[in-house]
């Protein structure tokens, strides 16, 4: 059972610290807007910030049509592409927020990019 947890913590200290490090190198560049990525078992949500720390923008994949979650964050990335555009945002930092850049995470970004958005 010990070793069960002691991996557990292993797990999340490595998280922690990916995601310590990928913050402090999207908030060293001071972009004006940051796409925050949160992923859980189902569902990926994004939230955009800009540089005062107000939340400008938020999506999520909920209702987004797909047969997988990926292709569902893809949809959502697009969509939430749109919103970005009629607020009048081009370019944005993507912080995947310690998550590795592959499956959803990937799948979303390339999302946004397919709408037009720099990042």
């Amino acid at each position: 059972m010990s070793y069960l947890k002691n991996k557990l913590l292993e797990k999340q200290r490595k998280y922690l610290r990916r995601k310590q490090r990928v913050n402090t190198q999207v908030k060293e560049t001071n972009p004006e807007y940051r796409v925050i990525i949160t992923r859980s078992l189902l569902h990926v949500t994004a939230d955009v910030i800009s540089a005062d720390g107000k939340v400008v923008a938020t999506c999520t994949d909920k209702g987004v049509a797909g047969a997988t979650k990926t292709e569902r964050a893809e949809n959502a990335g697009v969509a939430f592409a749109e919103v970005l555009k009629s607020k009048k945002i081009s370019a944005v930092a993507f912080d995947r927020n310690g998550y590795l850049y592959h499956g959803r995470v990937k799948a979303f970004a390339d999302g946004l990019r397919k709408g037009w958005i720099q990042l």
